[in-house]
């Protein structure tokens, strides 16, 4: 993909998910997400908005520094802090319990990306499956990633407290 290929962000989501209004864009995104025939597809279709940044801004910027995976990794890892635990968990947790807390997101988002980069190594897509099993298989990516988020998270907290 040319960086010249998606000048604009509304051009980018167009190519991703269709045109339509807000709500069929929307739609479009959990669908064609959850029938995604990989993991590395999911993430194509999963939240173009943050995803064109990410894509332009920091992920292609490193193209000719970094080898692939560490991109992956490193681009997941940002998304997962930024987006997910310092927009979202951290002021929450601020307003409830005046304290931080694990960075969940960040954990979740660098297994996601592990994961994918293994899958795709080992060549794994459900393109010859139904829909209703791709939307089982990715469903079972994330739920892995978040399983191995929540062992972290309950060894961590089970040090701390033999801390």
């Amino acid at each position: 993909m040319k960086q010249n290929s998606h000048k604009t962000l509304k051009h980018y989501i167009h190519l991703r998910l269709g045109r339509g209004n807000f709500f069929e864009i929307l739609k479009s995104m959990f669908v064609k997400a959850f029938e995604a025939k990989s993991a590395k597809e999911f993430w194509n279709y999963w939240n173009p908005v943050f995803g064109y940044f990410m894509l332009f801004y920091f992920y292609k910027p490193l193209t000719n520094k970094v080898p692939r995976a560490i991109r992956v990794i490193a681009t997941f890892t940002v998304s997962g802090f930024f987006l997910h635990d310092l927009l979202l968990w951290w002021p929450f947790c601020w307003m409830i319990a005046y304290k931080t807390h694990f960075p969940f997101g960040t954990v979740w988002f660098i297994f996601l990306a592990i994961i994918m980069l293994l899958l795709e190594k080992i060549g794994f897509n459900t393109e010859k499956y139904s829909p209703r099993i791709r939307v089982l298989t990715n469903l079972g990516y994330l739920s892995v990633a978040l399983g191995l988020t929540l062992l972290v998270a309950s060894g961590m907290k089970l040090i701390t407290n033999l801390c």
